[in-house]
């Protein structure tokens, strides 16, 4: 398959599944200006991404050089996740390498599988993202205004947040029925979005005067 073809096949599968695709594109990053050869963001769930797709036509197996050169980018520029792709495979070093980063490999016949499951992971890890940053945030009011109290007046929203950070571990293995509270279940992570989003919403909102 000739290379403009391949990033082509890779940027409709990607339009294919309601996402914005760029061929050839660039884009800025802290060291400079990147030229990539599909970019694709989004919003999965209502919560928005953006991904870098390499795509090597090439008759040999991937190298690990490959895998650091798109991992660098990936991290310049703030993507989500890259994704390597290539028809042929990968040596083993790009393999290990691609484990420890922020790079996924792939083929184009494989894409389908993976792509679901990231854009769960994807969203599972901003929920988390913001949870922790709404619990460090109120820690800290706790810290500064009732480190001498032993039931502090947040106590009920960093309770929810404990109990949140647990749920989206089940969800994170898509074991749904979810038991959230007595007599309320989740079904979907739809619904976990929603129930999420109040939680988060009301710990970043709490103030000391209520």
């Amino acid at each position: 398959m000739e290379w403009r073809e391949y990033q082509e096949q890779a940027a409709n599968f990607f339009r294919k599944l309601g996402f914005t695709a760029y061929v050839e594109h660039e884009i800025e990053g802290v060291r400079g200006l990147h030229s990539v050869d599909v970019y694709v963001e989004g919003y999965i769930h209502g919560i928005p991404f953006k991904w870098i797709i390499e795509c090597k036509a090439w008759k040999s197996n991937i190298p690990k050089e490959k895998v650091m050169a798109l991992s660098s980018i990936v991290q310049d520029i703030g993507a989500d996740r890259g994704f390597l792709l290539s028809e042929t495979g990968f040596q083993s070093g790009a393999i290990r390498a691609a484990y420890k980063m922020n790079v996924t490999l792939s083929s184009l016949d494989d894409l389908a599988d993976i792509t679901e499951e990231y854009c769960l992971d994807s969203v599972i890890g901003r929920l988390n993202w913001r949870l922790q940053k709404a619990r460090n945030r109120l820690r800290e009011i706790k810290r500064e205004k009732y480190k001498d109290e032993y039931y502090p007046p947040m106590l009920k929203e960093l309770g929810e947040l404990s109990v949140l950070e647990s749920v989206l571990e089940d969800a994170a293995k898509n074991e749904y029925q979810i038991i959230y509270r007595t007599g309320y279940q989740i079904e979907s992570i739809d619904e976990m979005i929603i129930a999420a989003d109040k939680v988060i919403n009301e710990a970043d909102q709490w103030t000391p005067e209520g």
